[in-house]
């Protein structure tokens, strides 16, 4: 249970996405599956840091794989490199992949919100290995790095990342304090918009009942993979609205099958806990 969670006062940013091999859709709770333990992380902070709410210290600083959270670093790496650009479009190579989404063709913004793996993929590939050490050097994204396949490195396991790292990035990306250009932050901060009382991911809309006032704008990136027999699923992102902006994370992992949206449902359940204590 979250038990540590402070009031505080802003707006809210949120991003979201999926992995691509575990992206499936299940019916249990994320947090009811029967005869395994659950571990839940969920964390809160204004833009500038200030108010941050931990739910378990210790579970928010173990690190995990990102999975599809890593979009977010990886589609702002590929248009700070040049390898695409907001109007690139690249074509379904006709593979019948599991979700019908990924059978289309794609830019940036649909590949972010359907969470396309085959497109992050192919501009990791672009991006190259060297590049990608180098521009995550940069970013400071997290305190790992990765040692395999560039293609792959952040559903398996290769990179692992805690959620309060995920949370500093986000700050950091809100803020505009990364040392990326502000266009290729704005292209990407449209792409994790999402839908009013929804969220996407490569399986398609969910409901997200945020009961935050009217007009908050939603930015969200879901993540979820299994790694050596653990689920991990993951929703970080941020709101912005009439009381602030915030950024926020969300992990949910367990040695069991969790839902897709497992990391989400916990995101909601606490931000909606959080506003009647906003002021």
């Amino acid at each position: 249970m979250l038990n540590c969670l402070r009031p505080y006062a802003s707006t809210i940013i949120v991003m979201l996405s999926v992995v691509v091999r575990a992206e499936v859709c299940e019916p249990q709770s994320a947090s009811r599956t029967r005869g395994a333990a659950i571990h839940e992380c969920f964390m809160m902070a204004r833009a500038d840091g200030s108010g941050e709410s931990v739910s378990d210290a210790q579970e928010c600083g173990r690190a995990t794989a990102p999975a599809s959270t890593f979009k977010i670093p990886h589609a702002l790496i590929a248009l700070e490199t040049g390898v695409i650009d907001e109007r690139t479009v690249v074509p379904w190579d006709g593979t019948a992949y599991q979700f019908a989404s990924w059978r289309r063709e794609h830019t940036l913004e649909s590949a972010v919100r359907s969470s396309v793996y085959p497109f992050f993929r192919r501009t990791a590939a672009l991006i190259g290995a060297e590049r990608m050490h180098r521009m995550l050097e940069r970013l400071g994204y997290a305190a790992d790095t990765f040692e395999g396949d560039v293609r792959e490195f952040w559903t398996n396991g290769d990179l692992v990342v805690t959620p309060r790292e995920q949370l500093l990035f986000l700050e950091r990306l809100v803020r505009g304090d990364l040392p990326i250009a502000p266009a290729h932050v704005a292209t990407v901060m449209h792409a994790l918009v999402m839908p009013p009382l929804q969220i996407s991911n490569a399986s398609g809309l969910h409901t997200f009942v945020l009961r935050w006032p009217t007009g908050t704008i939603v930015r969200a990136k879901t993540g979820n993979t299994t790694v050596d027999g653990e689920r991990v699923s993951w929703l970080v992102g941020s709101l912005e609205s009439v009381k602030g902006t915030f950024v926020f994370v969300g992990r949910v992992r367990a040695r069991s099958q969790l839902s897709s949206t497992a990391g989400a449902d916990l995101a909601l359940r606490e931000l909606n806990r959080q506003t009647s204590r906003l002021r």
